[in-house]
């Protein structure tokens, strides 16, 4: 049993590292211009185990909302944040069947050891749902200093009349 409950920490600690690792900075490279619907995503630190966030002035009823902004803005870093708060927390709610398979699997009636895999059980879920909050408030961030970032553009039109073109530069910044 001790194998076993050795075997899975080990497993859940080299995912937890895999996606604790950090891709490239796009932002200054970036080919693709920010769409300018995007809205900036407001939040508040309830707790450690989740935040409430607003977009565009309405609470969002859980963080998978934010999905669609997310892919919408398509950089590399928010979505992997995003997918490793989404892997992190579906890991989390499949260790409560580690308790499931204990008593169904169980043999022997020995009560202490329930309470071991039930606690050991409960203790890496909430690690894993704090560690998948925070992946999910680091993509915030990251969506929210993208859509900070001065866009710069360049138009060239049509000047009635004359049959020449009229060339303008301009820049547009949001606080």
């Amino acid at each position: 049993m001790k194998t076993h409950l050795l075997t899975v920490l080990l497993v859940l600690s080299s995912i937890a590292v895999t996606f604790a690792q950090r891709t490239d900075d796009t932002s200054h490279y970036r080919s693709v211009p920010i769409p300018a619907h995007l809205l900036p995503i407001e939040h508040t630190a309830a707790s450690s185990f989740g935040a409430v966030y607003f977009y565009g002035g309405k609470r969002l009823s859980s963080p998978y909302a934010l999905e669609v902004p997310f892919f919408e803005l398509n950089d590399p870093m928010v979505n992997h944040h995003f997918r490793a708060f989404r892997t992190l927390t579906s890991i989390s709610r499949l260790t409560s069947l580690a308790t499931l398979a204990y008593v169904i699997f169980n043999k022997n009636g020995r009560n202490s050891t329930y309470w071991i895999v039930y606690g050991s059980s409960i203790g890496a879920s909430l690690t894993l749902a704090i560690i998948g909050n925070g992946h999910v408030n680091k993509a915030v961030t990251r969506y929210n200093e993208l859509l900070r970032q001065p866009r710069v553009g360049m138009s060239i039109a049509p000047i009635p009349l004359t049959g020449k073109q009229a060339i303008g530069v301009g820049i547009a910044y949001k606080f």
